[in-house]
């Protein structure tokens, strides 16, 4: 699938939160987006979504624009994480989980083994399978937001849109998260997702949107854009860009140095 954002633009009260925005993204691929905070890549994130309406530009799944698309059909192939925060909930872990096939699902019949089967694989996949029985309101903010990236995924959609997915995670959960990111990324998804980390994104992504103030924003591959240059531009701090080594294995990293 093919994403393509041209000339896009969102204002609140005639108030540019960011303008004249241009790429465009094949499958597979993972695009991280990073800025400091208030900069608009959550507003961005509802733009790509359609929860909020682009103000001037268009967002082209495919060749058609957002616009065209019925609710129902956009999301048969997107899926979307949303902020991690606790929810009142009344279901289990496994119900809510398989509320991800309610589309697929006869809201007369009782699901099917191989549905239950879809769900307890998936569960197994992100390492949450333990949880399956609990509501998922004992849980924890992090345990909740594994549960919740298990009921985007299960249904296997085209693309996923993530905000924050390491919001409230733990270390552990954190990698968890990103290698399973990295997982659909071999499998032939596109995958977004805006984060706080660009170490995260350096190591994930290999296309990065990096947006700044007044408008500017850099697009481009991973390499070329996670620079110490622009991280201090973006960031105003110092940094150093390198990779570190355990056994044969080189990881890229970003390590804080000093703020400007």
């Amino acid at each position: 699938m093919i994403l393509e954002i041209k000339n896009l633009s969102f204002a609140y009260d005639k108030q540019f939160i960011f303008k004249d925005l241009n790429f465009s993204l094949e499958s597979p691929s993972v695009l991280s987006i990073l800025g400091p905070n208030g900069i608009g890549k959550t507003t961005l994130i509802k733009c790509l979504l359609g929860i909020k309406k682009k103000t001037e530009g268009e967002i082209l799944f495919d060749g058609k624009d957002i616009d065209k698309f019925e609710k129902k059909d956009f999301y048969s192939f997107v899926a979307y994480l949303k902020q991690g925060g606790k929810e009142t909930s009344i279901y289990t872990v496994l119900d809510t989980v398989l509320l991800g096939l309610a589309s697929q699902i006869n809201p007369l019949l009782k699901p099917k083994d191989s549905d239950i089967e879809k769900v307890n694989n998936m569960l197994e996949e992100l390492g949450i399978y333990h949880l399956k029985d609990k509501y998922v309101s004992k849980l924890s903010g992090g345990e909740a937001q594994m549960v919740f990236m298990a009921r985007a995924l299960v249904r296997e959609p085209e693309i996923l849109i993530l905000d924050e997915p390491e919001s409230n995670l733990d270390y552990r959960n954190q990698l968890l998260m990103l290698d399973t990111i990295d997982r659909l990324k071999s499998r032939g998804k596109l995958i977004i997702f805006n984060t706080h980390y660009p170490e995260h994104a350096l190591r994930y992504s290999n296309k990065v949107l990096m947006l700044n103030k007044n408008y500017k924003y850099k697009f481009g591959n991973t390499a070329d854009i996670i620079t110490k240059e622009n991280i201090e531009e973006t960031y105003r701090i110092k940094a150093a860009v390198g990779e570190l080594k355990d056994g044969d294995t080189m990881y890229k990293d970003i390590i804080p140095l000093s703020i400007v």
